[in-house]
């Protein structure tokens, strides 16, 4: 969920904001009326930056996609068997 609040507001809610935010909420913090900032928890943003990472490298989007292929053929390998493979 977003919610907007003034750079003011931000301020003077700052140090209490970590216990409001969930993961999936973003404050769209406003100057005038105009959006300047996003604030998320750090585990969002962590989230947010791997995926991109992911989508924009050809390799691991290949072996993104290979692998949701092998989920949906039903094609996994066992953890504990691939790790007496190696």
């Amino acid at each position: 969920m977003v919610t907007e609040m003034t750079i003011t507001e931000t301020r003077k809610k700052i140090t209490s904001l970590e216990k409001e935010l969930g993961f999936d909420d973003t404050i769209s913090i406003t100057n005038h009326g105009r959006e300047v900032f996003a604030l998320m928890k750090w585990d969002t943003y962590e989230s947010i930056h791997e995926t991109l990472e992911i989508l924009t490298d050809e390799d691991l989007l290949r072996d993104l996609k290979k692998g949701l292929r092998q989920l949906q053929e039903k094609k996994l390998v066992d953890l504990e068997d691939f790790k007496k493979s190696l």
